[in-house]
């Protein structure tokens, strides 16, 4: 168990009463839309990156392919077009993709917690339900809660500032050595 992830059990009914949320949901609310308008930023530069695979100055045919694309499918999507384009030029910059991947990947968990977060369920140590899980073994019902707070909130804005950058210095790289 990770120390910003514990899992509860349901009990026999689950009435979050969402008090505490009220007297703090001003301290949440403004980090909450900045990550949220800043994560479509990112997903928006994933999305071009794929286009552009399709059609530098043209992307409609690359829209196209990722209109009912998941986030998840997107990611794998770049992931798998981008390690081709890399061995096809014989780049070296594998681990610049890797931690790319995976960044976003982390980027877009978060984001599926916070979307997902049932925020009456928030408590006075910062953590919220984040999914509802059933354990396969015994049936029992149990809930994944998250750390969320406006510090970490605010961290992960600035991961996505950064990612936004070497998402587009990478590109620019791989099609420099793609069309030179």
């Amino acid at each position: 168990m990770k120390k910003n992830i514990y899992y509860d059990e349901l009990q026999q009914y689950d009435f979050p009463d969402g008090k505490y949320l009220e007297r703090v949901a001003d301290k949440f609310t403004p980090f909450i839309g900045l990550f949220m308008i800043k994560f479509s930023y990112l997903e928006h530069d994933l999305n071009l990156a794929i286009a552009d695979i399709f059609g530098d100055d043209y992307h409609s045919t690359g829209f196209v392919v990722i209109e009912k694309l998941t986030m998840a499918n997107k990611i794998d999507m770049f992931n798998k077009i981008y390690a081709n384009l890399e061995f096809c030029t014989d780049q070296k910059s594998k681990t610049v993709l890797n931690k790319i991947v995976e960044e976003i990947t982390i980027l877009n968990t978060f984001r599926n917690n916070i979307v997902h977060a049932n925020w009456q369920t928030l408590t006075k140590e910062g953590f919220v339900r984040s999914k509802i899980v059933v354990d396969n073994q015994d049936g029992l019902v149990k809930f994944k809660n998250v750390e969320m707070q406006p510090k970490i909130i605010r961290q992960m804005i600035r991961r996505i500032d950064k990612l936004l950058d070497h998402l587009y210095e990478y590109k620019e790289k791989v099609f420099n050595n793609l069309y030179a």
